[in-house]
């Protein structure tokens, strides 16, 4: 990728999306508000700063993945983030719930899996750069106890773990349409009234498998309010059972 402009350590690229074939059109967005709570909130930013090295989401979605735990920290339900690489956004989630609910992190820590024809730019096995030891020294650092690693496909090889758990968050960060799809529909039924999926790469020129499948639940899935930040978030709210 070509770099267009730094700010502040912070570095935006040129993604060569018009040289893709896309189903979806795209463009470069440059917001006009400048308003910027997270530099308000000295706790995020001393979160944000341990755990940046470890994740590959930017400073806007790990601040509303902060804010998102932070409002439903006292609802007694889980919390669960497939897709973990490194542990960043794992350790956000954990920090703004304060430990008053588990945190369940599913990774292959093989790399991305279930690639297919409606994924544009992942084959598999890409982001294989992690390990089980790199998210449990982060957690440590971070002083976060009440978190759970599972390791392989979810939910094809373990979800059995879970099938008692209630969920308040899931964040679905797994680059690729199959798997996002067999994540959301496995977890749907357990969220509760409230909950919020997140999914990440939502808009994302290299994720045209994730934007098709938000786009059709979010047209398809009753009961559910659909947020888009044009940062990269696709949200689907529970409103009802």
């Amino acid at each position: 990728m070509e770099k267009i402009y730094s700010w502040d350590n912070h570095h935006y690229y040129h993604a060569y999306w018009e040289e893709r074939e896309q189903a979806y059109r795209q463009s470069l967005l440059f917001p006009k508000s400048t308003y910027s709570p997270w530099l308000n909130d000295e706790t995020f930013l001393k979160t944000y700063n341990a755990v940046k090295g470890n994740t590959l989401v930017d400073i806007y979605r790990c601040y509303e993945l902060w804010q998102i735990a932070s409002r439903l920290k006292d609802q007694k339900a889980a919390i669960i983030e497939v897709g973990v690489w490194r542990g960043g956004t794992a350790a956000l989630l954990a920090k703004a719930n304060r430990d008053n609910s588990p945190v369940y992190l599913c990774d292959t820590f093989e790399g991305v899996a279930k690639a297919g024809e409606k994924d544009n730019q992942y084959k598999g096995g890409e982001h294989a750069d992690t390990s089980v030891d790199m998210v449990q020294q982060l957690m440590q650092q971070l002083e976060v106890t009440d978190y759970h690693i599972l390791k392989g496909i979810f939910p094809d090889v373990n979800a059995e773990l879970l099938q008692d758990k209630t969920f308040k968050i899931c964040h679905i960060d797994v680059d690729v349409y199959e798997s996002a799809k067999d994540i959301f529909n496995w977890v749907w039924e357990r969220m509760i009234v409230g909950g919020v999926v997140v999914f990440d790469d939502y808009g994302f020129a290299a994720c045209a498998g994730i934007t098709q499948l938000v786009n059709e639940l979010a047209a398809a899935i009753p009961n559910a309010f659909f947020v888009h930040n044009i940062n990269g978030h696709g949200l689907l709210i529970k409103t009802g059972l």
